[in-house]
């Protein structure tokens, strides 16, 4: 099958299954660690806001699913002035360099180039695709993995390498970690009341963040109330009037393994030590659960100096990986 005879058509909620088979023998040959679930795959393409029908595209051969692309266009601009573009997908490791990943960008890049137009007339967009994991320095001159090996194909339609993200692990229980003082806020785990608070933080804390958008109240439900979300394990910092000044909400991906998901503190509530006060309290959780390490990923260039607080409670970095850009008036440049 080559990229002239390549046969597009969407997802369903039904290609749950297909799909799940699809990421776990991508994630098994980069060596990620991170095979899929059925359910979540489901919960994926059930994300509000998402039209399958017109935004996802895949090739199938038989039951049997080659490849996918999705699209899912911000419904609100960045820090920047932008709309973010996701672009997501996958193409079987047995059937790459067959042009099926190429047909599948390029067609995703024309929906998104639609879409943004139709929602946000005039405004800048920039299409957003993952670019995999580094190479560890010890070892540069081997290849590309960990989803990598996508990036001459993003190379040559024009994306270039924009943000780094550090994923961070630390074992648990590991290091002791005595509790932090919450300055003058009370800590909790949220309840399904603390989820609109909870979201107006994530927006006030993210505001300055390279690349961020405030979340739509549908999508922020279906994320906090999915299979994986770990509200139990997960803490606010509540002030006296109910406001929610920082967070660290947890879900768990990989069974004993707690995900750090999101950590923040609202602008004004900076400097307090509620970062440090909700990471330690889930991190505390976590362990008394039995969980065996935590991870989280973060923006190397964070402004807030996130990582120096991951570092002084036992993080180590385990891999860097890239996201690469392209600004949307460019589609169709680079074939």
């Amino acid at each position: 099958m080559t990229s002239t005879d390549t046969a597009l058509v969407p997802l369903t909620p039904e290609d749950a299954q297909a799909l799940t088979a699809l990421l776990t023998r991508v994630d098994a040959a980069e060596e990620r660690g991170e095979p899929a679930a059925e359910t979540t795959t489901r919960e994926w393409l059930t994300t509000p806001g998402l039209d399958l029908a017109r935004d996802s595209f895949a090739v199938r051969e038989g039951e049997r699913l080659l490849g996918f692309s999705l699209v899912d266009v911000s419904t609100a601009s960045d820090r920047d002035g932008r709309i973010r573009c996701q672009l997501t997908g996958a193409v079987d490791p047995e059937r790459r360099r067959q042009g099926i990943g190429s047909a599948l960008l390029a067609r995703a890049e024309e929906r998104a180039a639609h879409l943004a137009a139709e929602r946000h007339p005039g405004t800048p967009a920039v299409l957003r695709v993952s670019g995999g994991r580094d190479p560890s320095p010890a070892s540069a001159d081997q290849p590309l993995w960990g989803g990598a090996d996508v990036r001459p194909l993003l190379d040559r339609r024009g994306y270039r390498r924009a943000r780094s993200w550090l994923c961070m692990t630390r074992d648990l229980p590991g290091p002791a970690l005595a509790p932090a003082p919450a300055a003058g806020a009370r800590l909790l785990s949220p309840s399904a009341a603390h989820s609109e608070p909870t979201r107006l933080a994530h927006i006030a804390a993210f505001a300055d963040h390279w690349g961020s958008a405030p979340i739509t109240p549908e999508r922020w439900r279906a994320w906090t109330t999915a299979s994986t979300a770990r509200p139990a394990l997960s803490t606010i910092a509540l002030a006296p009037d109910g406001t929610v000044l920082a967070y660290a909400l947890a879900d768990e991906d990989q069974p004993g393994v707690l995900h750090i998901a999101l950590v923040g503190s609202r602008p004004e509530a900076r400097g307090r030590g509620l970062g440090r006060a909700v990471l330690t309290r889930t991190l505390r959780l976590g362990a008394e659960q039995g969980f065996s390490a935590a991870e989280l990923e973060v923006d190397a260039e964070s402004l807030t100096g996130a990582t120096r607080l991951y570092d002084a409670l036992g993080f180590d970095r385990a891999h860097v990986a890239a996201t690469y850009e392209k600004p949307l008036a460019t589609v169709g440049e680079a074939r």
